[in-house]
């Protein structure tokens, strides 16, 4: 049963890379993943559940990479560093991923998953006078922005100078 989910998570993913989620059509998943359309139903209520799926496994191998015990810092950057090595093995689905126009489904649920991670974590450390839904999408959407921008410039810097501008501008901010 989850070899099953996990085959049309690849398949998803493959397909991500050349075309856009919006593009994909349920049965060339199933195609791609020699699973029948039934079968797909069968885990999954549409392609949007899928993506979900398939990004919270990504997410899940990512922070799972990520260093936790040490402080909110440490933490935020260890994701972000994650994240910078996953985009840069990964450049086709991110570049499908970040140039699906406004409706940027898959962009969202990352920012998402990140914002609840950092999240939590603001809410372990109790740092802020202000909520922590609020802060943790304040510097996310920093954090996505510059590793964005990083992407579309074609990824000119190395990974170290692109987390050593992150680090710098976190901490005016804290």
């Amino acid at each position: 049963m989850e070899k099953t989910k996990i085959f049309l998570s690849n398949a998803l993913i493959d397909l991500l890379e050349e075309k856009t989620f919006d593009s994909i059509k349920v049965v060339e998943i199933c195609d791609k993943a020699m699973v029948h359309k039934t079968t797909f139903y069968n885990h999954f209520e549409d392609k949007y559940e899928l993506l979900n799926y398939s990004l919270l496994r990504i997410h899940k191998e990512i922070i799972d990479k990520a260093i936790k015990n040490e402080g909110i810092i440490e933490y935020y950057l260890s994701i972000a560093k994650c994240y910078i090595k996953y985009i840069k093995d990964n450049p086709k689905l991110f570049k499908s991923i970040i140039s699906d126009g406004d409706n940027n489904v898959e962009l969202r649920m990352f920012h998402k998953l990140y914002v609840k991670d950092i999240e939590a974590a603001i809410n372990k450390n109790k740092l802020y006078d202000v909520p922590s839904n609020y802060v943790a999408n304040f510097y996310v959407d920093g954090v996505f922005s510059l590793i964005s921008e990083w992407f579309i410039t074609g990824m000119k810097e190395d990974e170290s100078t692109i987390l050593s501008y992150i680090e710098k501008l976190i901490k005016k901010e804290v």
